[in-house]
């Protein structure tokens, strides 16, 4: 496949018709193309270790029991640590013999092995972060503790979520409540991340520039990567001109990618994509905040192995019956610096 060289097209060259002609959302980042009137105004697993022990985040109500209380305190500390990405703190929430059993069946024994575990977990997903349900806490003896619950991992790479169902054995030692052992097996997410990773590279903030016109949009993953979201905003001379809010998701009917769009000027749209060899095709309808129905061709441009650039045009667009002009090549380039 030939190497798409990217054009870079005046912002405001097209900004008259744009703004004046046309619904569309300008300069799409993620998904183009409900037409709207801007003149009126979204890989690999994470390592097993990560839920092996569970990030145990305590209901609000405050336990009567001052061991189970103590348990609960112990797993706000194992959440900050995890969080910070301490291993050795994570770790010392374990006996100095404590075992790690993971979903694979692969066992881990001791403080320094559990450690050495989850630096290297750590620096492979600098951005993994727990969520954890206990269900119970259940005392057979005095001094010892089984805690039942379910951990669920995310992180802002193209990964995606994983989840388990965890049992921990807390023992008591020098009056200290102490993880003995944490066995998990894994536990199914509900999740389209796996039809939607090939768009997984937008993910993060981007911008365009020419003159005094700045359009820019940050994406992001949403309820279990399951959708892309994608919030714009263009802006002339620092004043906004118009904002709104994209969704992408997966059509199980249609087996197809698709979008729905909503600008501040009241219009709304949605789009269905299609893979082509220089990227994205997107057919968009959509309907101006005074009922005109609108209608554009649109593509989003990627440079093959290229993470941090893309281009975007609109062709064949329609304001009700009347065709309006096409939107030339606009480069959007990742941003250095968050929105």
């Amino acid at each position: 496949m030939p190497t798409h060289v990217l054009k870079r097209a005046s912002y405001l060259s097209i900004g008259r018709p744009l703004f004046l002609a046309t619904a569309a959302v300008t300069l799409v980042t993620c998904v183009s193309g409900a037409e709207q009137n801007p003149a009126k105004d979204a890989g690999s697993q994470t390592s097993p270790v990560a839920s092996a022990a569970p990030e145990k985040k305590a209901p609000a109500t405050t336990s009567s029991n001052p061991s189970e209380a103590a348990i609960r305190a112990s797993a706000e500390a194992f959440i900050k640590a995890f969080n910070g990405g301490d291993a050795k703190a994570v770790a010392n929430l374990w006996t100095a013999n404590g075992t790690v059993a993971d979903e694979q069946g692969n066992v881990f024994k001791g403080r320094k092995a559990i450690e050495e575990q989850y630096a290297a977990l750590f620096k492979a997903h600098p951005t993994a972060r727990m969520q954890v349900a206990i269900k119970s806490i259940d005392f057979p003896t005095p001094t010892t503790a089984v805690e039942d619950g379910m951990t669920q991992v995310m992180t802002k790479d193209n990964d995606p979520p994983t989840a388990s169902r965890y049992t921990a054995v807390h023992v008591q030692e020098d009056g200290k409540w102490l993880m003995a052992s944490v066995r998990e097996s894994t536990m199914p997410v509900a999740s389209n991340f796996a039809q939607l990773q090939e768009l997984g590279w937008l993910v993060g903030d981007w911008e365009s520039k020419t003159n005094d016109a700045t359009a820019r949009s940050h994406i992001r993953w949403i309820a279990n990567k399951s959708f892309l979201q994608r919030n714009f905003s263009v802006l002339r001379d620092g004043f906004l001109l118009s904002s709104g809010t994209q969704i992408v998701g997966w059509d199980p009917r249609s087996d197809r990618i698709v979008s729905w769009i909503f600008d501040s000027s009241g219009g709304y749209g949605t789009g269905v994509w299609s893979a082509v060899p220089e990227g994205w095709a997107i057919d968009s309808v959509g309907m101006t905040a005074d009922g005109v129905l609108t209608s554009s061709k649109d593509r989003l441009i990627r440079v093959p192995g290229e993470n941090n650039v893309f281009g975007w045009r609109s062709m064949d667009r329609k304001l009700g019956d009347t065709g309006i002009p096409d939107v030339p090549e606009v480069v959007f380039d990742r941003a250095k610096e968050k929105q």
